[in-house]
């Protein structure tokens, strides 16, 4: 989908540099001056097929400077679009250059606070979930949560692991939950040295991640040498190596004096991978073998790295609160009062914060890394902290 989008915002912008070529640079006297124009256009214009090839020919091991590729393209088109909006659209000359001028200037500072500093900005979030199923032993019970890490995307992956753990176990959590896409495509990018950063993360309950789609190996293009199943095995074991328990369609049972709500990890299966971004996945899914047996009368925590799956839970009788992250609000969102908006709207009903329907409460991170380009505007990294609350008698 991130493909398309480029392809699609690639097009746009090639059009409206000719239309601006045809109307302000195609009348100009110097031959060196339009032909200079034109290197400059077609070169902006060529970075996004560039990182393209790149990640082609050499797979996800390029993801870093691929990204940086696109983050440029992004600013440049955006910017450019910024003025074009003036120039081409006003008649008085002053005030159309005067306009474009600004908005070229706006739009490229509001993406280079994305670039420097916003993707940067761990921050932590704050969100209580209230439901009369909860035992009272657990009012008050902590769930530190975060996703979507893509360590291979990420440009300090040690820093960033560091500022993570760090600010994890000083929520003083009673469970750690992690959301899945720990990768951005192969096992090894998690390496001996972020295994032992994240490996310090700490929780009275321990430290429990669900995998994502990236997770599975499926962006690995040599799947001959490395084959999805294989990556997937390996990176579940150093996963397990660091004391993490992984729960692939598994439940567990927190305990809390004579009481106890059960905790559901839902795996990445090969149908999830296969619709990852559509909105009807859930509709031919069958989740029922993945609660078998789970008693319906327990308040259930559910974690699923799509948020898609959500209302199949909760149909199911379960899923008191799912966890979800996947969408990264696309890394861009943007406020107007107390309402949120982002091109995720296009794609995802649900697609970050928290959201209730009767007693089922869905919750969706952002996550800490990126993909595509290393921006995220309105939409920093983030780690939420979910304490839960009983108002049972």
């Amino acid at each position: 989908m991130f493909i398309v989008a480029i392809f699609l915002l690639s097009l746009f912008v090639i059009w409206t540099d000719w239309v601006a070529y045809r109307r302000y640079v195609a009348r100009a006297g110097a031959v060196w001056m339009r032909w200079g124009v034109v290197a400059l256009i077609v070169s902006a214009n060529l970075l996004p097929y560039v990182a393209m090839a790149m990640m082609w020919l050499r797979n996800m091991q390029s993801m870093v400077p691929m990204m940086w590729l696109l983050t440029i393209y992004t600013l440049l088109s955006l910017s450019r679009l910024g003025l074009y909006a003036g120039i081409l659209t006003l008649k008085n000359n002053y005030a159309k250059w005067a306009v474009g001028a600004l908005l070229c200037t706006i739009v490229a500072w509001v993406l280079l606070v994305g670039v420097v500093r916003t993707r940067k900005e761990l921050t932590v979030r704050s969100v209580e979930i209230v439901s009369a199923r909860l035992p009272k032993a657990f009012d008050g019970y902590r769930i530190a949560f975060f996703s979507d890490l893509h360590i291979g995307s990420l440009t300090s992956a040690y820093e960033m692991c560091e500022q993570l753990v760090t600010k994890v176990n000083s929520l003083d959590a009673d469970l750690v939950v992690f959301g899945g896409d720990l990768v951005n495509a192969r096992y090894d990018e998690l390496a001996p040295e972020i295994s032992k950063v994240l490996g310090r993360l700490k929780a009275r309950d321990g430290v429990v991640a669900v995998l994502g789609n990236h997770d599975t190996g499926v962006y690995v293009r040599d799947t001959l040498t490395l084959p999805i199943e294989e990556n997937t095995r390996l990176l579940v074991e150093r996963i397990k190596a660091m004391g993490w328990q992984v729960a692939n369609d598994e439940t567990s049972t927190l305990e809390r004096s004579t009481e106890s709500i059960t905790l559901t990890g839902i795996g990445f299966s090969r149908e999830l991978l296969e619709h990852r971004h559509s909105a009807d996945v859930a509709d031919s899914l069958d989740l029922r073998p993945i609660y078998e047996g789970i008693p319906r009368d327990k308040f259930n925590i559910t974690v699923s790295h799509m948020p898609q799956l959500w209302r199949k839970v909760s149909t199911l009788g379960y899923g008191d609160l799912v966890l979800s992250g996947h969408v990264h609000s696309m890394q861009i969102k943007g406020r107007i009062g107390g309402c949120e908006f982002s091109p995720a709207q296009l794609m995802y009903k649900e697609w970050s914060g928290l959201y209730k329907e009767d007693d089922s409460h869905l919750h969706i991170t952002d996550g800490v890394g990126s993909v595509g380009f290393h921006l995220r505007i309105g939409a920093p990294p983030e780690i939420t902290i979910l304490t839960l609350r009983s108002t049972s008698d």
